[in-house]
């Protein structure tokens, strides 16, 4: 009989910390809790279908051989009710000025993060991506009611050479 694994969770927070090397490091990270997800956004961790490689001959229509090569794992979602400090460690820039007259300078340049990622479950439970590297747009809405936020796109890598993990939950 097989085994079905289903996961459907609601993200209550999610945590940066400096990436993870190896599974004693897991409890010994220190944890920065990051802007609230937007609720009616979701976050997608998801693994794209591999790149396939098939090996033909001349004498067979059929493949002789097949082969794949993982794309690996990515997570995607969006930031909402970001501060400026924030705003500076996700896109990069330059806060001006102090509440209730600060101004954010954001250049064009687009900023890296190598960051482990926290997924805390409202549910109870954690996903934790050791070693993502990814970026952090800008989205702003000012229309009317309108909600500015910044979506997120993290890869999971490696988290060492002698530690092949990318993904833990």
């Amino acid at each position: 009989m097989a085994e079905n694994i289903l996961l459907k969770a609601r993200v209550a927070e999610i945590h940066f910390a400096d990436p993870i090397t190896s599974a004693a490091g897991l409890d010994t990270a220190d944890w920065e809790k990051q802007p609230l997800t937007l609720r009616d956004d979701e976050v997608v961790i998801a693994e794209e279908d591999p790149e396939e490689s098939e090996v033909f001959s001349h004498e067979n229509d059929a493949a002789e051989d097949y082969d794949i090569i993982g794309t690996g794992i990515t997570a995607s979602g969006s930031f909402i009710k970001v501060g400026y400090d924030d705003l500076v460690k996700l896109l990069g820039g330059v806060k001006q000025g102090a509440a209730p007259d600060a101004r954010f300078h954001k250049s064009a340049k687009k900023v890296m993060l190598s960051k482990a990622v926290k997924f805390t479950l409202k549910g109870g439970g954690e996903i934790i991506i050791p070693n993502a590297k990814g970026y952090v747009n800008t989205n702003l809405s000012l229309g009317y009611g309108g909600v500015s936020k910044f979506p997120f796109r993290f890869k999971a890598l490696v988290a060492a050479s002698n530690w092949d993990v990318d993904i833990i939950w």
